[in-house]
């Protein structure tokens, strides 16, 4: 069968044209048997299929029902009056749902949670500041390997030991004809301090090419591109340049108009390092107001799977080391996850990975190694159902026109990932046997839209034969 099958895969129209390069791996999950193979063992650029690895890995962290918690807590006394002789702080932990629009509440929640808490608490002023402590996650936020074209953008923005409403905001334009300069309208939500230049001009043609530039903590933001002429309003997204403050701030701003006094303005604990002013090492002592928890594990793990939410997987890569460490790095939440497979019999120390989102182009892992992957957590009970049910199905995110024309598209859970000259997809089939199965194109110039027919053609071919295949398995048993 495995022979039948590989020349199958090989016999088809290389995918991506002629520079292209695929490879295509499928394991049997009830044998642990290679079907079909075709270039497994070499390195590809995996692009947004590497959140797989990153969300099995949390999967062997944690239950599928943990919560990633937010403390508020204060480090004073409280008068009879209701004085706070102290400061308030914000204790994160990375959790990316903070605030967000994503999440099942509304986005405003936590902030309306912090002023009902600091009110039942009997505070009407506080004598010191409000302090968002992101010292969970110290690092650099955006990743040093990652395209400059990508920071600065929505999609590319940094995670930090507090993220807060999605870590973006929106810039919204009105254009005019072809050719002439937009008219920047407004930026939600406020930023204070925010210096947008704008460098746009406007097209015929419909598209948004427009990128926004810019590094975390810098108050400037660069655009440079064009947008669709003629639109009286047109929406671009960026990265906030500094989460944990804009949060505090925020907080700040919202207590004050509910009429508690804060006699300081707001500030961070790298604000505060980097002034000379460190904070004193956390005190679990301290009187906690308010632990305010995420939606549950595996709900964070289908909106990063479905949406292929970068700041999702990178928040959530650095829970691996928070597992057992107060803080985490990016390099140390990647041995991390390197040391868990190791320890369970499948080490992946080959793997050359950056993030934990696959924005980077220098990642790189095999089909045969990503296949293997997902088969062995297929055969890990539990485990291996809630992947298979976290994962898109055609018609879903961002498959949502893979394999339209195709009768066995029902039966794949696939995540994709896309960029420049890549386009790569993973994860299982379901018909009379399930395998786990992984394509991965590179270094295409064919049109895109091209490139995921050619792979959803492919597929379809290639699970006619092994359903055939199963067929005549089937047929064989029988008569014996």
């Amino acid at each position: 069968m495995q022979t039948i099958i590989a020349q199958n895969v090989l016999s088809i129209k290389p995918i991506g044209g002629e520079n292209a390069v695929s490879g295509i791996c499928v394991i049997d999950i009830e044998t642990g048997d290679v079907v079909a193979a075709h270039h497994s063992e070499h390195f590809f650029i995996p692009a947004s299929t590497q959140k797989l690895i990153t969300a099995t890995t949390l999967l062997l962290c944690y239950t599928p029902g943990h919560r990633l918690s937010t403390q508020v807590y204060h480090d004073g006394k409280i008068s009879p009056r209701g004085r706070l002789h102290g400061n308030l702080y914000i204790r994160g932990c990375g959790d990316p749902s903070l605030g967000s629009q994503y999440s099942d509440v509304s986005p405003d929640t936590f902030i309306r949670e912090v002023v009902k808490a600091v009110k039942s608490a009997g505070i009407r002023s506080i004598s010191g500041q409000v302090i968002a402590d992101d010292r969970a996650i110290p690092d650099n936020p955006v990743v040093s390997k990652w395209l400059w074209e990508d920071v600065g953008n929505y999609y590319a923005a940094g995670c930090y030991g507090i993220n807060y409403a999605d870590n973006r905001f929106a810039a919204t334009f009105r254009t005019g004809e072809s050719g002439s300069r937009p008219t920047l309208l407004e930026i939600t939500p406020e930023i204070k301090n925010l210096r947008i230049y704008d460098y746009l001009s406007t097209n015929r043609s419909g598209r948004d090419s427009a990128y926004i530039y810019g590094a975390p903590y810098e108050y400037t933001r660069r655009i440079y591109g064009s947008l669709p002429a003629n639109r009286d309003r047109f929406t671009i997204k960026g990265d906030l340049p500094d989460p944990p403050h804009h949060l505090a701030r925020q907080l700040t701003e919202t207590l004050r108009r509910s009429g508690i006094k804060v006699q300081h303005e707001a500030t961070t604990a790298r604000i505060l390092h980097e002034t000379g002013k460190a904070l004193a090492p956390y005190d679990p002592g301290k009187p906690v107001l308010l632990t305010y928890y995420s939606p549950a594990l595996v709900d964070l793990l289908r909106h990063t799977l479905i949406e292929s939410d970068n700041l999702y997987a990178e928040s959530l890569l650095r829970q691996v080391e928070l597992a057992s460490h107060p803080t985490a790095t990016l390099s140390g939440s990647i041995e991390a996850m390197k040391n868990i497979w190791k320890e369970k019999g499948f080490p992946i120390d080959d793997a050359i990975l950056y993030d934990g989102s696959g924005l980077s182009p220098l990642n790189r892992i095999t089909p045969l190694m990503m296949c293997r992957l997902l088969a062995y957590v297929a055969g890990n009970g539990e485990t291996g159902n809630i992947l298979f049910d976290l994962l898109p199905r055609p018609g879903e995110g961002t498959l949502k026109r893979f394999m339209a024309d195709s009768e066995l598209a029902t039966s794949f859970r696939l995540k994709s990932g896309s960029m420049t000259g890549v386009q790569c997809y993973a994860g299982y089939y379901k018909g009379k046997r399930t395998y786990a199965v992984v394509v991965m194109v590179n270094h295409f110039s064919s049109p895109r839209g091209r490139v995921q027919k050619e792979v959803a053609d492919t597929l379809t071919r290639l699970f006619y034969s092994l359903e055939k295949t199963a067929d005549k398995k089937t047929t064989s048993t029988q008569k014996i």
